[in-house]
């Protein structure tokens, strides 16, 4: 099946349309995806430890971690996450996309929060 980016009425697919780059990877740090299961038990938790880590956020860092969920409105069936985490240093949140297998998608700071620089 052939998807056009004009045509597809789900704000995460909409997204991929936008040619984003997945966020970096890197090894959590020891003890990170317990800790975000501590705050928020979900499936994604080991890839958000990893995204985490990949832009150099200490898991000591967040101190809470929501996820919201994409539907595909016509078969009801979940198509993505958003994780969003606030940090102890600042305002707002850092969100952390994911797709339905819990491959990154992109990260984002939202209402004042900011990433680190990139190395």
């Amino acid at each position: 099946m052939a998807v056009r980016c004009g045509t597809i009425a789900s704000a995460l697919l909409m997204a991929a349309c936008a040619n984003l780059s997945p966020p970096p990877q890197a090894a959590p740090e020891p003890g990170a995806v317990s800790a975000l299961n501590r705050l928020s038990s979900n499936s994604c938790n080991p890839v958000v430890a990893s995204s985490l880590a990949g832009v150099r956020i200490p898991v000591s860092e967040v101190r809470y971690l929501a996820y919201g969920l994409y539907r595909d409105i016509r078969r009801g069936e979940i198509v993505g996450y958003d994780a969003w985490m606030g940090l102890n240093s600042q305002p707002g949140a850092v969100v952390v996309q994911l797709d339905a297998l819990c491959a990154p998608q992109q990260i984002y700071a939202r209402g004042g929060a900011r990433l680190p620089d990139a190395r």
